[in-house]
């Protein structure tokens, strides 16, 4: 049976601690309520809560998920505690789930956890996310962590967080039984004819990541380089306030930015000395096979761009053309902090005349 951790602290929100424990608790899930402090614990609205533990008596390594309530002052009371963000890092780095609800995700923010991320939150609180990609929907899931919006959606959180723990059929018996009829967290997926059910709402990027994950399997210089680059590139996007549409696309072309390389030979990609002419001129083509990659693939030929001009410099050089569009000027900008940070980069070449000699961002 999965174990879930629930901090609580001074001025949490009832419904979004509450709610959630008796979904997860309906579920067969065991939930631990840990007190900041030992105790009673008092919420936002007077109601006080005796917790089973206090955060000190806790680890990581006994549970499968720490989710996070809202409610002010209890979101800035998490916040505030030290302890709860180095829980938070120890879920993240173990790779275990991590859930957040109303105000709660900027927790999640101030450790670091979300650069990068589809999230939401309370709507009063999306403008202390940077470098995420905030989406206004009721519960948001990106990978192993999961964010919902406020009391009205602690319903529908809790019933996404029993489907990943116990699975779809215990989370659909758990709604049938308290009369849920239409939750967005147990969506009815897109139905076909040859295969009815089987489409998953985060299948698309799934699927994006897994490549980029073979790629980097071939190109040892590029461990981890596509999703450095898309952070750096979410929080330059974010800086430049663009849309979320637009911050979407620009994940989307930085994730993919070196999909090229797969027709590229892996003598070539990890060759450690100066690249020849040729060996140059194929690591090149890169940029434009990457890009007819993508044309005419429904929902990613419009980020055609981003990946063709990744490799231009500011000043109008570098290859193959300059582009004047802020979104594929961002990826370039990007990718040049991480590879110089990079332990294998080639730094006896800093500042030297790269003519002819290997990229400094190939």
């Amino acid at each position: 049976m999965a174990k879930v951790l629930m901090p609580l602290a001074n001025g949490f929100e009832e419904i979004e601690a509450l709610a959630v424990v008796d979904v997860l608790r309906r579920a067969k899930i065991e939930v631990v309520l840990a007190g900041l402090q030992p105790g009673a614990v008092e919420s936002a609205r007077k109601v006080v809560i005796v917790p089973d533990t206090t955060l000190d008596a806790v680890t990581a390594d006994s549970f499968a998920m720490i989710i996070l309530p809202g409610g002010q002052p209890g979101t800035d009371n998490l916040n505030a505690d030290r302890r709860v963000h180095a829980l938070l890092k120890e879920f993240a780095s173990k790779d275990k789930m991590i859930g957040a609800i109303c105000a709660a995700p900027i927790v999640l923010a101030s450790a670091g956890l979300l650069s990068g991320r589809r999230v939401t939150c309370y709507p009063d609180y999306c403008d202390r996310l940077d470098g995420v990609i905030f989406e206004d929907k009721p519960v948001v899931c990106d990978g192993k962590i999961i964010t919902s919006q406020g009391p009205g959606t602690a319903i529908a959180f809790g019933i996404e967080i029993a489907m990943r723990l116990a699975g779809r059929h215990t989370a659909e018996a758990v709604a049938a039984a308290m009369l849920i009829s239409d939750t967005p967290a147990v969506p009815a997926p897109p139905q076909t004819e040859a295969a009815p059910g089987c489409w998953d709402q985060h299948l698309f990027n799934s699927i994006i990541q897994a490549l980029v994950g073979a790629l980097e399997q071939k190109d040892s210089y590029a461990q981890g380089q596509a999703r450095r680059v898309a952070e750096y590139s979410l929080s330059i996007g974010a800086k430049l306030k663009m849309p979320n549409e637009e911050l979407r696309d620009l994940y989307l072309g930085a994730m993919l930015h070196d999909v090229g390389k797969y027709n590229t030979a892996e003598d070539v990609l990890n060759k450690p000395d100066s690249l020849n002419l040729r060996e140059e001129t194929l690591t090149r083509e890169h940029t434009l096979k990457g890009t007819l990659f993508v044309v005419g693939i429904e929902n990613l030929s419009h980020i055609g761009p981003t990946i063709l001009h990744h490799h231009e410099r500011w000043d109008g050089t570098g290859y193959p053309g300059v582009s004047r569009e802020n979104r594929s000027r961002c990826t370039p900008a990007s990718s040049v902090w991480p590879t110089l940070l990079t332990p294998c980069f080639p730094t006896a070449l800093i500042g030297r005349d790269l003519t002819g000699k290997r990229q400094l961002s190939r």
